[in-house]
């Protein structure tokens, strides 16, 4: 009974813990669901409060640009003749409502003019305190400003003009304050103005500003809140509760801060905060739903049955345990079980007796078997043949991994997979220290008792690989061969019965094309060299037949065939009859040299060349070699990774005035001439390295010393991924003066 109740726990943690967990995740789905929705309106409300920020701080900006202007304006007026200052004062009054005087004072202090005499005597003593004595003459002067309970804060914005003389304006700011209802409107933002150590300047709550508050008494900031350039929500304890913003006006020491009403946002939010609230106790509801449906109607039947597999492993009759439930389905379960049952204990039966054939396969079969586990690749059990193929005992091999046995890393192994077998290829080492190439063929097995084998099939393809790489080599010395070959049936021009794989490269016409019926040789062979072809073959095909001595009536001659492009070439063609009985002709082989590829191979040293790159890759190098040979007017160097000069042709000598023996095993700074910097020289080699291209003019040195001017390319020649060595041609070109390098060009100029 502990141990069922144990289990019943377990299986209610399982099943309940997934249910907790996909209520977690769709809870937390909707948590996101709920900040993102409220995060999309948060965004909408700072870009209406950064646009009611940025509107403000260029309004305020340019109001005080507009005084200074105009104060300057005015005293380019004040020095011209025939000034008629009231005139200019009244019309910049009318002009500017919120400009309530102007005043000039001499440098005592003295007031000489008022525009308004009633406010002569209330800012006499202002200007008699001389504020700005100090202060520079270009510079626009302000004045603290001055509040007074129902009015706008005023202040004077003055200039030092000639004599010593200060030219003020008594300014009431009026029309921020309409600028803020009027934004407000629009944005649904308010703004208000402080300075640069916090006091409130302007606010649409008079209060805030007569009573000299400063933006500390509003929000909880920091000493440097003035450098932040983010929107912010006031903390927790602040008098007001807002998502506020605050930036600098640059010149004139102000600030604006533009707010958004905390409890404005979340009544405008209500309803979205209410249906997530909602969804909520929906959620928790059909938590609550699902936990009681899942224990009645999952876990409960899940631990009767597990009773009754527990049962049936002790003996107990099925039948007896069916009648205690009256539940018609259980019945359905109960029978599955027994068939389960059944059929387990078959295959069980089936799998010893497989196991006894398969034991006789490891001892005497002709395989090279292996048993691993399969998560640690530990060798189990090997065949006999494996134990021979190895060297090693059975003691010996069943110490080991089968990494172990490996001589190559399996990361660079493709691993083929057909069905669930893995097919691979590796190198393996055998006792004796041989290195013996493999393919293993894997597969996984589960036994009853959970454990999983791995059975490898191992087969030696050490011999087989050798085979195809020769095959493979081969093929690619016949594809780019300058030799290829026709087989005809009986005679010269009959029915081909077979010809060489780089018939294509040669002649333009693919195997099919020749195979086909409306093909003709005839066409193929140069229509002046075709009658004397036939009639030489017609004279050794007599001889042959009628002479003893077969091999002097093969022919060797010289014709010309034409591709299927009409491009003529010159060949040497040997014809050779074949015999099975010595006297009839059954098959007429010819043998086409190309002359011209011939003489290339042999040309500029180029033999010598190809004979050091054979060991590479014949195929890619010998194209790339013989067709800048085939150029004698250029100059051609094969020059090696470490920039020595490996080979060199005769243009190469004839350019340069170094002989051959001279330049090879040199490095290539051997023809430097001094004119490029090693700039130059570093980005030719990354655009080398780089892209395995590069090609510009450069002036390189003759032996005797003398610079030219030439057009060099150079191509990286590949072996698998890496580059082998370069291949350079060059011609030289006309003479021009090279460019002045930047040093020399700015002493020049300084000269």
């Amino acid at each position: 009974m502990a141990k069922s109740s144990a289990s019943k726990s377990s299986l209610a943690r399982t099943v309940l813990g997934k249910i907790y967990a996909v209520i977690f995740s769709a809870a937390v789905a909707l948590i996101c669901a709920a900040s993102f929705g409220l995060n999309l309106k948060f965004e909408s409300v700072k870009e209406d409060i950064y646009a009611a920020n940025s509107y403000f701080k260029f309004f305020i900006k340019e109001r005080a640009l507009a005084v200074g202007n105009e104060l300057k304006l005015i005293e380019k007026y004040i020095g011209a003749r025939d000034f008629n200052i009231k005139d200019i004062f009244d019309f910049s009054l009318k002009d500017n409502p919120e400009y309530k005087a102007f005043f000039i004072a001499n440098e005592q202090g003295e007031i000489e003019f008022a525009s308004d005499e009633n406010l002569r005597s209330k800012y006499s003593a202002f200007f008699l305190s001389k504020p700005w004595q100090s202060e520079p003459t270009d510079k626009i002067l302000r004045s603290e400003f001055m509040f007074n309970k129902g009015d706008a804060p005023s202040r004077f914005i003055a200039k030092k003009i000639k004599g010593g003389k200060t030219l003020a304006v008594l300014v009431c700011f009026t029309a921020i304050y309409e600028e803020f209802a009027r934004k407000h409107e629009e944005y649904g933002v308010k703004s208000f103005v402080i300075d640069k150590n916090g006091k409130i300047l302007f606010h649409q709550d008079s209060e805030l500003v007569l009573e000299h508050k400063s933006i500390f008494d509003l929000y909880d900031l920091s000493a440097d809140y003035l450098d932040s350039r983010e929107v912010k929500i006031a903390k927790f304890g602040s008098l007001s509760s807002d998502i506020y913003y605050v930036q600098k006006i640059p010149d004139i020491d102000f600030a604006v801060v533009s707010y958004y009403p905390m409890g404005k946002f979340i009544k405008e939010n209500l309803l979205f905060l209410t249906l997530c609230a909602a969804f909520f106790i929906v959620g928790a509801f059909f938590t609550f739903y699902c936990v009681k449906f899942f224990k009645n109607s999952v876990i409960k039947p899940v631990l009767s049955i597990k009773n009754l597999l527990a049962k049936t492993a002790r003996g107990e009759e099925l039948k007896v345990c069916a009648k205690l439930c009256e539940i018609e389905e259980f019945e359905q379960i109960v029978g599955g079980i027994v068939q389960i049952y059944g059929d387990y204990n078959a295959k069980k039966a089936k799998f010893e007796d497989d196991s006894h054939k398969f034991g006789f396969l490891f001892e005497k079969g002709p395989f090279i078997l292996l048993l691993i586990d399969a998560k640690s690749g530990a060798i189990t059990r090997a065949s006999a043949k494996a134990l021979e193929f190895y060297g090693l005992s059975s003691e010996e091999i069943r110490q080991k991994n089968l990494a172990q046995l490996n001589a190559s890393n399996l990361i660079d192994v493709k691993i083929e997979q057909e069905g669930e077998v893995q097919i691979y290829e590796t190198s393996q080492f055998t006792a004796n220290g041989e290195i013996r190439q493999v393919r293993i063929s894997k597969q996984n097995y589960e036994l009853n008792n959970g454990e999983k084998i791995g059975f490898c099939i191992v087969k030696d393809v050490t011999q087989s690989n050798i085979l195809k790489k020769n095959a493979q080599k081969q093929n690619e010395i016949a594809a780019y061969s300058p030799l290829f070959s026709i087989v005809w049936k009986d005679r010269l021009i009959g029915e081909i019965a077979n010809v060489s794989d780089n018939i294509e490269r040669v002649l333009g016409y693919k195997k099919s094309e020749i195979f086909s019926s409306e093909f003709d040789f005839k066409n193929v062979i140069h229509p002046d060299d075709l009658g004397r072809l036939t009639n030489e073959f017609n004279i050794k095909f007599s001889l042959f037949n009628a002479a003893s001595l077969k091999k002097g009536h093969e022919s060797l001659q010289a014709c010309r065939l034409i591709r299927k492009n009409l491009e003529v070439i010159n060949c040497s063609v040997f014809i050779k009859f074949i015999s099975k009985d010595g006297r009839t002709v059954d098959e007429v082989i010819g043998y086409f040299i190309e002359s011209e590829l011939v003489a290339n191979l042999s040309s500029e040293s180029g033999t010598n060349v190809l004979k050091r790159l054979t060991d590479e890759k014949e195929d890619a190098h010998k194209n790339t070699i013989l067709n800048l040979f085939a150029n004698a007017n250029e100059g051609v160097a094969i020059v090696g990774l470490n920039g020595v000069f490996l080979e060199a042709n005769e243009a190469f000598c004839k350019i340069t005035g170094y002989t051959k023996d001279e330049a090879v095993g040199k490095p290539s700074n051997l023809l430097k001439s001094g004119v490029h910097d090693a700039k130059f020289y570093i980005n030719m080699w990354k655009s080398l390295l780089k892209s395995g291209f590069y090609s510009g003019e450069i002036y390189n040195k003759r032996k005797n010393g003398e610079i030219y001017l030439e057009r060099l390319s150079i191509v990286a020649v590949y072996s698998g991924a890496k580059p082998s060595y370069f291949v350079a041609a060059f011609h030289e070109l006309p003479w021009k003066e090279p460019e002045a390098k930047p040093d020399e060009s700015k002493a020049k100029e300084q000269e």
